[in-house]
């Protein structure tokens, strides 16, 4: 008996700091998402093709992201990784390329990964950074996970969103907006704000990208 009272206070102090620990996480910053529970689960974009998104996104806006906080001038490049295999469905994989400029040093630096999507029509994809570690250590990286293009129009913005979570106590999810230009015209924006709202996310959580004084090339 007395074991299980035990137990029980146990779990019962355990929930307590799970809630006091989410409550300070959403006191702490605000454009940052937080829930109790898991990630929210949105259907792969309708019609997808992602054959129309390659080729070279710039940040423009993005929701706190803790990597990203000395970043700037951040540019994704997204190419086939198997040409040869472009006519397969389950083979379609992309090859990533994160360029960025560390505002600090003002160094430039480029990530390379690649990204599987469920299937060719899905909008969801497993992304993984090239690394040398086993692929169960691979996934663990900061950065690795499931990505999911929510919208996009492809010719003009693509609204890029992640998720995490620790079990059923609680997430945390991040947003990112990519245009093919550096910025938006304010009718593109005003688009993409009645998107994120229509999915239930407020675009006050997003912040202007470091895009000033950026070099041609990187």
């Amino acid at each position: 008996m007395s074991i299980w009272l035990n137990n029980k206070h146990a779990h019962t102090f355990c929930c307590a700091c799970a809630t006091a620990l989410l409550t300070l996480l959403l006191l702490i910053d605000g454009a940052e998402s937080y829930g109790f529970g898991r990630c929210p689960k949105y259907p792969s974009m309708p019609k997808f093709n992602m054959s129309r998104v390659l080729g070279q996104w710039y940040e423009v806006e993005r929701s706190f992201y803790l990597p990203e906080i000395a970043s700037g001038c951040t540019i994704l490049e997204f190419q086939p990784l198997h040409k040869e295999k472009l006519s397969k469905f389950n083979n379609f994989e992309l090859e990533v390329a994160i360029k960025t400029i560390n505002r600090l040093t003002g160094n430039p630096s480029v990530n390379l990964g690649y990204a599987t999507p469920e299937n060719r029509k899905s909008s969801i994809m497993d992304f993984k950074f090239n690394t040398r570690f086993p692929d169960v250590i691979a996934r663990l990286l900061p950065g690795s996970g499931k990505y999911q293009v929510l919208y996009t129009d492809y010719e003009n913005f693509a609204i890029l969103w992640s998720c995490g979570s620790l079990g059923s106590i609680g997430y945390s999810d991040q947003i990112w907006v990519f245009g093919r230009d550096r910025d938006f015209p304010v009718e593109v924006r005003t688009k993409i704000y009645d998107a994120l709202k229509k999915l239930g996310l407020d675009p006050e959580r997003l912040v202007l990208s470091k895009n000033k004084n950026c070099p041609q090339t990187l």
